[in-house]
């Protein structure tokens, strides 16, 4: 008798794992990794992630060369989805001007910093990355609020780069004195944003 065709090779991997495509798999890997570096700190091994993303050390590597390129993926990450909750938020303005706009954008600065304080502190702080590096994407987000205020005509600056890096620091000092655990005082810090934003922006508080 003719010998019966042999099936075609099953498309998931002989230890049951499913293949996984290399945006879901690096997705897994980033995911772990934030888990391993908060939990156990900087030194935990890429063997460490590889076991919590439930993959070969080597298949870490093929997505990272080192551990400071998986670092750095993680901080533009971070920044990115930061930048994210920014724009949906301002998305959702009902007054759709630049003092609300950038109140709008202290309240996601402090929310975000509260739930991710652990994962910034790592990232950053303990990786020895300058606060400059850590709001490049904030500052960004600023000098577009303040150059749409200008165009606007809501805005008078003589220096809307400046005004932005202004409101920038000063949003980050009011942060680092109200923020901190274990008793992060968010009611002080909006008084303060209430108060002092639409100072520096030139325009009359509600």
């Amino acid at each position: 008798m003719p010998t019966e065709p042999t099936p075609p090779a099953p498309t998931h991997i002989a230890s049951g794992r499913r293949r996984e495509s290399p945006d879901v798999r690096r997705t897994q890997i980033l995911d772990a990794a934030e888990r391993v570096f908060v939990e156990r700190g900087l030194d935990a091994a890429m063997a460490d992630v590889a076991e919590v993303a439930g993959v070969a050390k080597g298949t870490v590597y093929l997505y990272f060369a080192s551990k400071a390129d998986l670092l750095a993926d993680l901080r533009a990450r971070y920044l990115e989805r930061f930048a994210a909750t920014v724009d949906r938020a301002l998305a959702g303005l009902r007054e759709p001007t630049t003092r609300a706009a950038v109140l709008q954008f202290a309240a996601c600065l402090f929310d975000w910093s509260q739930e991710n304080y652990a994962l910034h502190h790592v990232l950053f702080h303990a990786a020895g990355v300058s606060e400059e590096d850590a709001f490049e994407r904030g500052r960004v987000l600023m000098s577009e609020l303040v150059a749409r205020g200008v165009e606007s005509g809501e805005l008078q600056t003589v220096d809307p780069d400046l005004t932005a890096q202004f409101l920038l620091d000063g949003l980050h000092g009011l942060l680092m004195a109200t923020m901190h655990p274990p008793k992060p005082d968010r009611r002080r810090f909006d008084r303060a944003v209430d108060e002092l934003v639409p100072r520096v922006l030139g325009v009359a508080s509600s």
